[in-house]
């Protein structure tokens, strides 16, 4: 809902209408009215008009900054969400390889067992030979 305020800026008494709240409006005329207490300390010149252009011209270089650093900060931030989701989807890959990679570690393991255990068979049954082979040799030798 659109209000009526009558506000004071550098001793000029203006009506202004807005959807703001009386504390928004009072703080903003006494932004602009300290502003211009400002420029007047400073004694860059007489001329109310003048004085009050040159407090509206800082205050809106002020606000030109605060939106140059709020676009710079929302550049910044996408920049951070668009790593985070490329970084997501690496994450996604290393995981399905891990995954993978311990399936196919499983998969040594057992075939090593299953070598260990061939060899060891193998090494039984070189055993048996060998001994039937020397009893064979023995035999024969008698």
């Amino acid at each position: 809902m659109t209000n009526r305020y009558d506000v004071n800026i550098a001793g000029y008494a203006l009506t202004v209408m807005s959807e703001r709240s009386p504390d928004h409006m009072a703080r903003l005329a006494e932004t602009l009215n300290g502003r211009v207490r400002e420029i007047q300390r400073s004694g860059g010149t007489a001329n109310y008009l003048h004085v009050v252009m040159l407090a509206a011209m800082e205050l809106a270089d002020e606000v030109l900054e605060h939106r140059d650093r709020a676009g710079d900060s929302v550049g910044k931030a996408n920049e951070s969400v668009e790593r985070a989701a490329r970084l997501e989807a690496e994450a996604v890959v290393l995981r399905e390889d891990a995954r993978r990679l311990g399936e196919e570690t499983r998969k040594l393991r057992e075939e090593v067992e299953a070598l260990r255990r061939e060899k060891d068979g193998l090494g039984e049954r070189l055993e048996r030979r060998s001994r039937d082979l020397l009893a064979t040799l023995d035999s024969a030798l008698k």
